[in-house]
């Protein structure tokens, strides 16, 4: 049994409803995102409760749609789908493409909820709570993701499970390998695309073979993409080295961009030996 506050219950029995349906994403940096499917902003002010977790303003113009929340008591996942067009040009409610092709929104933190939106500060309405499910886009630059259940983490394997290859990380406990003395850094000083591009390597000594870097990571650390990483398809060793990413930055790779890039490992045993 879910008990309302009075003022919003009053509202809800009544023949009439101003009801809307508002959002609160907490990204994976900590930044919050406040959205609402209401024509004009909304602000929720906590009046009487200075606590209030929902409080804040909540803003119209993200064009972020939802559809019918379903659960059900079979314990089947339960979702809510969520889609909505990015103006990367608006940068609406701080929800741009490139941060959602940096991972920033990946298993972020969602609350759902509906206000009477003539009276924002009666209650509130929980209708989900969950984490992001897959971001997908479209062709016409549409994103669409499901809002994920508690439920669906009882869908997830929590044990270590046998297979073919190695289950660790290059240079993890387990590894037992010194990633740091292998990490080497790196200045951008030509760009072909935002997934490929040259760089002066400080290899040190010795200096490894072309491919010693494939499969491994580059974080940047000087850039539109600090604090970004992405993994390495291809190393060619010269003067410059070349780099080729598997998937693009989501922001402008620069000349004059510094980064570290370390090695990568095929899980094999021939490499672990090695």
């Amino acid at each position: 049994m879910r008990t309302l506050p009075a003022a919003l219950q009053a509202h809800i029995e009544g023949r009439v409803t101003t009801l809307a349906v508002c959002w609160r994403i907490t990204r994976r940096d900590g930044v919050l995102i406040l959205g609402t499917e209401h024509d004009q902003d909304l602000t929720i002010s906590g009046a009487g409760s200075p606590t209030n977790p929902y409080a804040g303003t909540y803003l119209a113009r993200a064009g972020i749609t939802g559809s019918n929340v379903r659960s059900t008591s079979d314990m089947s996942v339960d979702n809510m789908e969520v889609e909505g067009a990015i103006d990367n040009e608006l940068q609406v409610v701080d929800l741009s493409a490139a941060d959602i092709e940096a991972g920033l929104f990946d298993d972020a933190a969602v609350v759902t909820f509906l206000v009477n939106w003539q009276a924002p500060d009666d209650g509130q309405i929980v209708l989900r709570t969950g984490n992001i499910g897959e971001i997908r886009r479209t062709a016409e630059g549409q994103y669409k993701t499901e809002l994920r259940g508690l439920a669906q983490r009882l869908t997830q394997n929590i044990v270590r499970t046998y297979g073919s290859s190695c289950d660790a990380e290059l240079g993890d406990a387990r590894c037992g390998i010194d990633i740091d003395s292998l990490t080497i850094t790196g200045t951008v000083t030509a760009v072909t695309s935002n997934r490929q591009f040259s760089a002066t390597l400080d290899y040190g000594s010795p200096v490894q073979a072309s491919g010693f870097f494939d499969g491994g990571l580059v974080e940047w650390t000087l850039g539109e993409n600090a604090g970004f990483s992405m993994e390495v398809k291809q190393d060619t060793h010269g003067s410059p080295g070349e780099i080729l990413l598997y998937l693009p930055m989501p922001r402008d790779i620069e000349v004059g961009d510094t980064f570290t890039i370390r090695p990568g490992c095929d899980k094999s045993a021939a490499m672990c030996k090695g």
